[in-house]
C-alpha cells in the first residue's frame, strides 16, 4: 500500500511540474503572474494529505532540515500580508516540503519524464507563437509561452534543458543500455535549443551554461581527480563564464546598462539601511522614490533616458540585501554555499538536483525569481527532493513517540484543511472578478461597485486588484476611499501612472501645489516619460506660469521619444494647439 502511495505521489509531483509550465488554470484574472498558483498549490495540498494520512514508519529529520524550512519560510512568506494568494500558495508548497520527509521513496524516473514532457510542451507552445499560430501574452514580444515575457519563458525552458543535458552527462553509461530513451532525450534537447536561442534571453543562456559546467565540475570532483586538474577546470569555467558575460552584454547593451543603473541605485538603498533592510516587499515600495532622487541630483543624460518604471532588482542577492539587510544576505549566501559546495551527498540524483538549483541561483543574479511562482515552486520541490535523498538523522516512531507523531500529523492535516479552504475562497474571488471583467468593460462595471466592495476584504492586498479598486473609487467620486487607497498604493507599489492620476485629482480640486508635486515626482521617477511633464505644462499654463509652460512644451516637442504611442501623439497635438503662437 505504501509503495503505491509513493508511486502516486511521484505521479502527482510530475503533474505539479507540468502545471508549473502549462499555466493551469488559465482563467485567473487574466494575469500571468498568478495563473499557476491555484493549480500548483492545490496539487501540493493533495500530495501533503497523501503523505500525512499514510505516514511511514520512519521520518527523515535533522537540524539541517529545520534550517532549510526556516530559510524557505523567511524567504518566500510576506508576514505583513499573509492573506495574499501568493502567501497561501507558498504555505501549500511548504506543507509539501514538510510532507516530503515522510516519503521513503520518490520515483525520480517519473519526475524526470515529466520534466521532459514539460520541456516539449513549453517548446511547442513557443514555436506556435513564433510562427504566429497562437498569440503571445505581450504586445512587445513574440515568444512568451504562458508567461508575461520571454525572460520567464526562457529560464523555465533553460532549467528543463539543464535537466536533460545533465542527465546525459551523469547517466550516459546507463542510457547506452536504453538507446531509444537516450535518442529521445537528445531529440528533446535539439528540439528545444533553437527556441531558447530565439528568446534572446541572456540570463537564461548563462544559467544553462553554468548548470552544465557545474554538473561537469561535480562529476569531476566525485571521480576523485587530482586537485591540480580540478583547479585548472575551475579556472577554465570562470574564464568561460566571464567571456560569455562579455559576449552576452554585446547582445543587448542598452538593456544591460539599464540593469546596471538599477543596481547602482539599489546600493544607495542599502547604504541607508545596511543591517536590517526595508523588509519584505521593501524594494518595490521604495525603489522608484530613490530613483527619483537620483534622477534629480546625479543622473547623466544617458541614465535619465534609461530609467524605467521598475519594481524589480534584477539581482536576487541585491534584492535580499535591500529587503533584509546584510544579515539576510549572510543567511542567503550561507544557504547557497552549503547546498552547492559544502553538502556531501554525491549520488547522481543529488548532483542533478544541485546543478538544477545552480541554474536558478545564476539566473537570480540577473533576474527576479521571487516574482515567478513557478520558479519558486521548482526551487522548493528540488530542495525537498535533495533533502529526501540526504536525510541526516532518521527517527523511528514507537510508543510515546508514535502518539506524538499522530498529534503532529493531525495538527498539520488540520492546517492543510484550513489552507485548502483559503485557497478555494481565493479561487472563487478571482474567478468572479475575472468573469465580470471578461464579460463587460470596466466603465460599465463602475456603475455597480458591489462586486468590488464584496471582494475588497479578500483581495485588497493584491496590487492589481488594489489598482482596479482605486480607479473605481475615482470614477465614483468616493474621495475618502480614493485617498485611502492612494496612500496604500504609494507606500506599497508606487508608479508614475499612480502619481499622474493623483495629480489629476488634486488639480480638479484646485490643489495646485500638491498636483505639481505629484506630476514632478512622476517625471523624476521616469524622466523619459513625457506625459508627466506635459501635464506640468498644462498646469503652469492654467496658473499663469506661461514662460515655464512654454519651455516644457518646447523641450517635449523637440526631444527624441523613447517609446512613441497614441498617448504621445495626443500629447504633442495638444501642446502644439495650446502653445501654437509661443512655439513659432
Amino acid at each position: 500500500m505504501k509503495s503505491k502511495i509513493n508511486y502516486l505521489i511521484s505521479l502527482l509531483l510530475g503533474l505539479l511540474i507540468i502545471m508549473s509550465v502549462a499555466g493551469i488554470p488559465v482563467e485567473v484574472f487574466n494575469h500571468p503572474k498568478t495563473f499557476a498558483v491555484f493549480g500548483m498549490a492545490g496539487i501540493s495540498l493533495i500530495i501533503s494529505f497523501l503523505c500525512f494520512i499514510a505516514p511511514q514508519k520512519d521520518i527523515k529529520f535533522s537540524r539541517l532540515n529545520i534550517f532549510c524550512f526556516l530559510f524557505l519560510l523567511l524567504y518566500v512568506i510576506d508576514f505583513l500580508h499573509l492573506n495574499t494568494i501568493w502567501n497561501i500558495g507558498y504555505l501549500c508548497l511548504l506543507s509539501l516540503f514538510i510532507a516530503s520527509h515522510l516519503l521513503q521513496q520518490i520515483h525520480y524516473i517519473i519526475i524526470f519524464k515529466s520534466l521532459l514532457g514539460a520541456a516539449v510542451l513549453l517548446t511547442i507552445w513557443g514555436y506556435l507563437q513564433y510562427f504566429e499560430y497562437i498569440p503571445s501574452n505581450s504586445e512587445y514580444f513574440l515568444i512568451t509561452g504562458p508567461f508575461h515575457n520571454p525572460a520567464v519563458f526562457a529560464i523555465m525552458l533553460s532549467l528543463l534543458l539543464s535537466i536533460a543535458l545533465n542527465s546525459i552527462i551523469l547517466f550516459y553509461r546507463s542510457l547506452m543500455n536504453h538507446k531509444f530513451f537516450l535518442v529521445f532525450i537528445i531529440t528533446v534537447v535539439l528540439f528545444c535549443i533553437p527556441l531558447l536561442i530565439l528568446t534572446y534571453a541572456r540570463a537564461a543562456y548563462l544559467a544553462l551554461l553554468a548548470s552544465v559546467l557545474y554538473c561537469l565540475y561535480l562529476k569531476l570532483r566525485n571521480n576523485g581527480k587530482g586537485r591540480k586538474i580540478k583547479l585548472y577546470y575551475s579556472a577554465g569555467v570562470l574564464l568561460v563564464i566571464l567571456i560569455s558575460i562579455g559576449m552576452l552584454y554585446k547582445l543587448k547593451p542598452q538593456s544591460a546598462n539599464g540593469r546596471f543603473l538599477v543596481w547602482k541605485i539599489s546600493c544607495r538603498m542599502i547604504h541607508d539601511k545596511p543591517l536590517t533592510g526595508f523588509g519584505k516587499g521593501g524594494f518595490a515600495a521604495n525603489y522608484l522614490y530613490y530613483q527619483a532622487d537620483y534622477m534629480k541630483s546625479f543622473a547623466s543624460p544617458e541614465e535619465r533616458r534609461l530609467a524605467g518604471s521598475t519594481h524589480l532588482a534584477f539581482n536576487e542577492p541585491l534584492r535580499i540585501t535591500v529587503e533584509y539587510g546584510l544579515i539576510g544576505l549572510i543567511i542567503y549566501s550561507s544557504f547557497i554555499i552549503w547546498i552547492l559546495f559544502l553538502s556531501t551527498n554525491r549520488t547522481t540524483v543529488c548532483v542533478l538536483l544541485k546543478a538544477f538549483l545552480a541554474g536558478i541561483v545564476v539566473w537570480g543574479m540577473f533576474g527576479y525569481p521571487d516574482q515567478v511562482f513557478s520558479i519558486q515552486a521548482l526551487w522548493i520541490i528540488a530542495i525537498a527532493c535533495y533533502l529526501n535523498k540526504n536525510p541526516g538523522t532518521t527517527y523511528e516512531f514507537s510508543g510515546t513517540n508514535r502518539l506524538l507523531s499522530k498529534i503532529v500529523i493531525i495538527v498539520i492535516c488540520g492546517t492543510n484543511c484550513f489552507l485548502g479552504m483559503k485557497l478555494w475562497n481565493k479561487r472563487t474571488s478571482y474567478h468572479e472578478l475575472y468573469t465580470c471583467l471578461d464579460s463587460q468593460n470596466f466603465q460599465s462595471i463602475s456603475q455597480d461597485s458591489n462586486i468590488f466592495v464584496r471582494l475588497q476584504e479578500e483581495m485588497i492586498d493584491d496590487i492589481n486588484f488594489a489598482y482596479l479598486y482605486w480607479q473605481l473609487t475615482k470614477m465614483r467620486h468616493q474621495e475618502i476611499e480614493f485617498l485611502r487607497i492612494s496612500d496604500y498604493l504609494e507606500k506599497s507599489f508606487p508608479t508614475p501612472g499612480l502619481l499622474l492620476m493623483k495629480g489629476d485629482y488634486l488639480k480638479k480640486k484646485s490643489c495646485w501645489k500638491e498636483a505639481e508635486e505629484a506630476y514632478k515626482l512622476a517625471s523624476d521617477m521616469m524622466p523619459s516619460l513625457q506625459l508627466p511633464r506635459g501635464k506640468l505644462a498644462f498646469l503652469y499654463n492654467e496658473t499663469g506660469r506661461k514662460e515655464e509652460a512654454v519651455a516644457i512644451a518646447h523641450e517635449i516637442l523637440t526631444e527624441d521619444v523613447k517609446v512613441y504611442s497614441f498617448s504621445t501623439f495626443d500629447l504633442h497635438r495638444d501642446l502644439r494647439r495650446i502653445f501654437e503662437d509661443e512655439l513659432k
